[in-house]
């Protein structure tokens, strides 16, 4: 579950690192959005391997919990993006997240289903 976690997390570096005092609308991806999706889709899908390698069948429920935590968020930040309109960058990292869950779901869980 941690792995899963920490995965999807990876979205939050860019955020992190460029300087951000507290609104939406500062949220930048200084790499450029397309980098940022790719690195996160990758390292989820990654992590969830691995998780699922390391605990086999447990992996499905341990996975799932931490995809389910990013897949709540990500809906709530790309619903909040949306209804705020000038603030694009929380629909775009919302956006981010939940094709992290999708990618660590397709390759985390058929994984440990066969363990």
């Amino acid at each position: 579950m941690l792995l899963a976690l920490a995965g999807a997390a990876v979205s939050f570096l860019p955020a992190l690192t460029t300087d951000i005092h507290g609104s939406g609308a500062a949220v930048r991806f200084p790499h450029g959005y397309a980098v940022m999706l790719i690195v996160t889709v990758v390292v989820t899908a990654v992590a969830c391997a691995l998780g699922a390698l390391i605990a086999g069948r447990a992996g499905l429920v341990a996975i799932s919990l931490g995809l389910g935590v990013w897949l709540v968020i990500g809906l709530a930040v790309t619903i909040a993006g949306a209804s705020l309109g000038s603030h694009a960058h929380l629909t775009e990292w919302g956006i981010a997240l939940l094709a992290a869950v999708l990618a660590g779901a397709a390759v985390g869980l058929p994984l440990a289903a066969r363990r």
